[in-house]
């Protein structure tokens, strides 16, 4: 606008001849100034887009590619995770599972090995006890047999002493049989 009040103010009077622009003049230099740094700003304008803005425009495509790049990478890691994950609880779930089984499965041998262990010592001790009572009735026939003869010795002694004389085979024998029933019968009672 004030390119316009500058031309009326001076624009040639009419009459006067018309003397024209006097480039020389400071009025006149203050336009050619304003047209100078028109057109370099124009040529300045066009240079930069074409020598800056336009690798600077590309780079930051280009960076904002790689971005966008990274971000579906990390999108895809994420899901990739989460899958991982799904996958690793999956199998912590299947393992105490299996661990839960184990763990049953071992309570059940102990369980069957207790009762074995159990079984086999009732076996132990009743054979030991069928032992014991064997060498008890053999131990007990032994002093019965013993506690006979011994019976038999004292009362030939004492028969022979009583009688004065001495026995005989058939009164020995006789007298062998009588002791030894008593002896049987006091034994039983």
């Amino acid at each position: 606008m004030d390119f316009f009040i500058l031309a009326q103010e001076h624009a040639p009077e009419e009459g006067h001849g018309g003397a024209g622009i006097n480039p020389l003049s400071p009025e006149h230099a203050n336009y050619a100034a304003s047209v100078w740094a028109f057109g370099i700003f124009v040529v300045l304008f066009l240079v930069l887009w074409k020598m800056a803005w336009g690798p600077i425009t590309k780079g930051l495509q280009n960076r904002e590619d790689k971005i966008n790049e990274s971000l579906k990478r990390a999108e895809e890691l994420e899901k990739a995770t989460r899958e991982l994950a799904e996958t690793n609880r999956i199998a912590m779930e299947k393992a105490q599972q299996e661990a839960q089984g184990v763990v049953a499965e071992a309570r059940v041998a102990a369980k069957k090995a207790a009762a074995d262990v159990i079984a086999k010592a009732q076996i132990d001790i009743e054979a030991s006890r069928e032992r014991f009572e064997r060498e008890m009735r053999l131990e007990v026939e032994k002093v019965r047999d013993e506690i006979r003869k011994e019976t038999v010795d004292i009362t030939l002694a004492a028969t022979a002493k009583m009688l004065g004389r001495s026995v005989t085979s058939s009164d020995h024998r006789r007298l062998a049989e009588e002791a030894l029933h008593d002896a049987e019968s006091v034994a039983r009672n």
